[in-house]
């Protein structure tokens, strides 16, 4: 989710720059506002975190168009400064180390390591990895304070569809379409907990309409998380490397 406060937030933030006439004629639902307000409120009001994510994206294939590929992702983050994220799927295995002052990537697939110095807050590191080294994270939009307000700024509506069910539990719909008609993007968030149970994008600027969707499951919110847990520890036999700029 480009995806993200990494995924749509940052590509749709210079056509909103370009298409800003287009705002008065926007349409917000007042039960979707509040809806993701509490969604917001409920990430932000803890000191740590834990969840599962399922990622499925579209990518455009020269002889088969577009297929589709899909990652899961293991995500600890705790308090201000700490992130552990460990992957695995069609981009192999590998895991996000950050503890407060160095960034460390461990590729398991192929026993390689690189640690970068890193800043001093998880938004800022998310922010230099999307940056300078094309790396995504998953539900980097939701650890934005201002998440709600970003995504009413870059958007032209955003609808309240209703009550529905996700893997057997209640969740309320919202749906929205960025400006300049660049792509639209759905939310599904549990009535129970006011926790993000989906999120979907589809790119319908481009050929075939790409989409990209996360599925969110097994939330721990305020879990008991160690210091030493985001602590990379060097494999025997591991290769460190240097970790390469995308631009």
């Amino acid at each position: 989710m480009n995806r993200k406060k990494l995924l749509f937030f940052k590509s749709i933030f210079i056509l909103g720059i370009l298409f800003q006439s287009t705002s008065s004629f926007s349409q917000f639902d007042s039960m979707a506002v509040v809806t993701l307000d509490k969604m917001s409120d409920k990430i932000h009001s803890t000191n740590s975190v834990s969840f599962t994510s399922y990622v499925e994206y579209d990518k455009q294939s020269p002889n088969s168009g577009l297929i589709t590929h899909s990652d899961m992702a293991k995500v600890y983050l705790k308090g201000p400064n700490k992130i552990l994220i460990s992957y695995s799927g069609d981009n192999g295995q590998k895991s996000y180390y950050y503890n407060g002052k160095t960034f460390t990537y461990f590729s398991l697939t192929n026993n390689q390591y690189s640690i970068i110095d890193a800043p001093a807050t998880n938004i800022e590191t998310v922010d230099l990895l999307h940056n300078d080294y094309g790396m995504e994270f998953p539900a980097a939009d939701f650890l934005y304070p201002n998440f709600v307000d970003d995504l009413i700024k870059h958007s032209k509506n955003l609808i309240y569809l209703g009550v529905t069910d996700v893997n057997g539990k209640e969740v309320s719909h919202i749906a929205g379409a960025g400006i300049a008609d660049k792509m639209t993007y759905q939310f599904w968030i549990y009535n129970d907990t006011f926790l993000p149970a989906m999120i979907k994008i589809v790119y319908i600027d481009q050929p075939g309409n790409p989409q990209y969707q996360n599925t969110f499951s097994n939330w721990d919110i305020g879990p008991v998380l160690e210091d030493s847990l985001f602590e990379f520890r060097i494999p025997t036999d591991s290769k460190k490397v240097e970790l390469k700029k995308s631009n």
